[in-house]
């Protein structure tokens, strides 16, 4: 069971624009206001389905059993920070008797696994070999091979992985459109991951080996979301040839900073300590390339919104 929910982030649902191939950069991995419920199920029968584009995916009738929560949290706050002091993101899991952390490294490149299942004096310590989780962008068709070796091995384990496929995930607890599929080749064993793209986690893992699938179901009530937070940040007209307009439907929401970012995770325009409840957020994109951008709204809170922007 460690092997399952050394890899499962936090869920919430990710909505991308019509028809478009979900890509997920570094900024669409969540930050620490997330929480989640972590279920398994046998994986008698199973069948991945299909690859390629547009694919729909209906697990609606797993029979899921609870096996604790999922909390991302600071690394540096955490037991074994000095252990790992390069990691960058973190996320407590709470389960089978006993607190878990997962350490992990984000780059606007790679997503990298630091230790799975860290519990004191045991786990998998990946840091002089790490994980690679994901590159970015991750887009469709993206392949790349790893090694990986943890203090505790005695041989580096090789894999393929593959983006191999995109569509609709159905889920007992939800459906989630434009969901990233990974296909992992290791040892002759094939087993699959689908993310949510923006934010940027796993929902569903297969560990076909052990005979065991992997959930996560979202119980943050605020947190980063690909749709502005369930409606509490609005940016139109979303595809624009230039001006976008940033709005909020609560009155006078005190902000941080907003952001836009390319597809590499290089920031292009930015504006800070606002409060948008009096004016709304206007910037131009009538000099950027035509392509997808990543919005980003940080509230005084320490609430991340996400939004994916298309410029004609």
């Amino acid at each position: 069971m460690n092997k399952l929910t050394s890899t499962l982030a936090l869920i919430t649902l990710a909505k991308f624009s019509a028809f478009a191939q979900p890509v997920a950069t570094s900024l669409d991995v969540p930050n620490n206001n997330f929480t989640a419920e972590f279920y398994f199920a046998p994986a008698t029968n199973f069948s991945p389905g299909s690859a390629g584009a547009d694919q729909t995916w209906d697990f609606s009738a797993l029979n899921l059993t609870l096996a604790g929560t999922d909390t991302a949290v600071p690394a540096a706050s955490t037991p074994f920070a000095a252990t790992f002091p390069t990691a960058n993101w973190c996320y407590k899991f709470t389960g089978f008797g006993q607190d878990r952390y997962y350490y992990h490294l984000v780059t606007p490149s790679k997503f990298e696994i630091l230790s799975l299942a860290y519990t004191g004096t045991s786990g998998d310590n990946y840091t002089p070999d790490p994980r690679t989780y994901a590159v970015f962008p991750y887009t469709f068709n993206t392949v790349y091979n790893d090694t990986y070796k943890s203090v505790n091995d005695a041989v580096a384990t090789s894999v393929t992985v593959t983006y191999d496929a995109y569509g609709t995930l159905i889920m007992p607890f939800g459906t989630y459109p434009n969901v990233i599929r990974q296909k992992v080749v290791k040892n002759g064993q094939t087993d699959y991951n689908w993310f949510n793209a923006s934010p940027f986690y796993p929902i569903f893992q297969t560990v076909l080996d052990q005979n065991s699938l992997g959930i996560v179901k979202n119980t943050t009530v605020l947190g980063v979301s690909q749709n502005t937070a369930n409606g509490f940040f609005t940016a139109c007209p979303n595809p624009t040839t230039g001006k976008l307009t940033i709005n909020s439907s609560q009155n006078r929401i005190n902000l941080l900073k907003v952001s836009i970012f390319d597809i590499s995770a290089r920031q292009i325009l930015t504006t800070e300590n606002i409060n948008i409840g009096i004016n709304p957020i206007e910037f131009d994109l009538s000099n950027q390339k035509a392509g997808v951008y990543i919005l980003k709204i940080i509230a005084a809170d320490g609430s991340s919104f996400i939004e994916r922007i298309v410029k004609k």
